[in-house]
């Protein structure tokens, strides 16, 4: 599958990763991700009625409100955040450095973006709409990369969400907006430290006697 690796860094708080904010940071990877693949699209980006002139013109915010400024163009809006029923039970991680604590699991969760393009002509929307899909398609893997280790992070996957027309609609709905032309994406699998820590649990250390008189072996308590 095609990838590409996003230099694009956590944030730091006293040397330590603050990966709660790791929403957010998937939200602009995304945004950045579509930039790079407008840019320097002539078709798109050149000329003063470009359809996305500039990366301003692609905005995180839902499209209803995003709609009411003309210089928007493409609105990627997170809409739902679910948390991945297939990372639920993980074991709890040792805490680097020190072997008397244990770490919680992180929260994996799974993140729901609405791509909706609003350029003021039919055409150019499902222009923008085709190059968007045809991006996330030749990037369906990007890294979050660590702030502490550059070059390692978080593996994230971009697919297409299947939501048929009612389900769609639904969401149009809530925004009290009539249906626009747009196409859902899901991303996994972002993670959430946790900070929550406890004791390890000791492992009592048993030594083995071997009497060559006796055929096996006796455990001796210490």
């Amino acid at each position: 599958m095609p990838g590409r690796v996003r230099r694009y860094p956590a944030r730091q708080s006293n040397g330590r990763t603050v990966k709660y904010t790791v929403i957010s940071e998937v939200s602009k990877l995304l945004r950045q991700t579509l930039w790079d693949g407008f840019d320097g699209d002539v078709d798109l980006t050149s000329g003063s009625n470009a359809p996305v002139p500039n990366i301003d013109a692609i905005v995180l915010r839902n499209p209803a409100d995003a709609a009411t400024d003309a210089g928007h163009r493409l609105s990627i809006w997170l809409y739902q955040v679910q948390q991945n029923e297939y990372l639920r039970n993980q074991p709890q991680e040792r805490v680097p450095g020190d072997d008397t604590r244990q770490r919680f699991p992180p929260l994996s969760i799974n993140l729901f973006y609405l791509l909706t393009p609003f350029t003021g002509s039919d055409d150019s929307d499902q222009m923008v709409l085709g190059r968007s899909m045809q991006i996330f398609h030749d990037n369906a893997i990007l890294l979050l990369e660590s702030a502490e280790e550059p070059g390692k992070g978080e593996e994230l996957r971009i697919m297409m969400s299947h939501r048929d027309l009612r389900e769609l609609a639904e969401v149009w709905e809530a925004l009290q907006q009539p249906y626009r032309l747009s196409v859902c994406y899901e991303v996994r699998v972002p993670q959430i430290d946790s900070l929550r820590l406890e004791q390890a649990k000791r492992i009592g250390d048993r030594r083995f006697h071997f009497d060559e008189d006796v055929a096996g072996v006796q455990g001796v308590a210490p």
